[in-house]
């Protein structure tokens, strides 16, 4: 008899988008990432007024649909709510769990940061989340003063978790290999992608290491 188990739905290369004002511009970034092949696209701007928010995350959602790429918002849930998004990213500081389920409903993917904190990852994977994210695992420019993840910290995870695990932070394609080494699910990537003179190749030698690791 043959078993057939659901893939999980966080999987590969997870883009996330950097503090853009130009709309225009990461519009076009966005469509060439989400072209070259990513799995997975976050909408995140810490900067941007609600008003340009909801412009931005409007046509990146029609990008990411035509494409069938998974679409998840950083910390708004309402903006989610509104778009009718994939999913919503929390951090530590943000809405508890039950409140987002409460708000968005069962369907709705709802990610969660753990930093490198064992004792939370432990609380949030008992929850009703769908994925939790480690790090950072190197220096990250986006986000200077982030917890260390290391690599054994990750692989001891590893051992524990029931749930799709994202590694985050400083991920580059020098990197990328040695997080890749600890079995996570995806790995989330935001100026090596959208920094990159050519994105295209950027997103398609990330995915030529990724496969790699599904062959194994």
């Amino acid at each position: 008899m043959t078993v057939t188990t659901t893939p999980p739905i966080i999987k590969g290369l997870y883009a996330i988008t950097p503090d853009c004002d130009d709309t225009p511009l990461l519009v076009d970034k966005v469509t060439e990432a989400v072209e070259s092949g990513v799995s997975v696209l976050q909408y995140r701007n810490k900067v941007a007024t609600a008003q340009l928010k909801l412009q931005q995350a409007s046509l990146i959602k029609d990008i990411c649909d035509q494409r069938k790429v998974t679409f998840i918002i950083n910390d708004d849930i309402t903006l989610c709510d509104t778009l009718d998004a994939d999913g919503v990213h929390l951090g530590k500081d943000d809405s508890t769990i039950d409140d987002v389920r409460h708000i968005l409903g069962p369907d709705k993917i709802i990610g969660i940061s753990c930093y490198n904190d064992g004792k939370r990852v432990e609380t949030i994977l008992s929850q009703a989340c769908d994925y939790i994210a480690l790090g950072a695992c190197f220096p990250s420019s986006t986000k200077p003063n982030a917890p260390h993840a290391s690599t054994e910290f990750i692989q001891q995870i590893m051992t524990q978790a029931s749930k799709p695990v994202v590694a985050i932070g400083g991920i580059n394609l020098d990197n990328c290999r040695s997080v890749l080494d600890c079995g996570v699910s995806a790995i989330a990537v935001v100026n090596e992608i959208f920094s990159s003179q050519d994105i295209t190749q950027t997103v398609k030698t990330f995915n030529e290491i990724l496969k790699t690791y599904e062959q194994k």
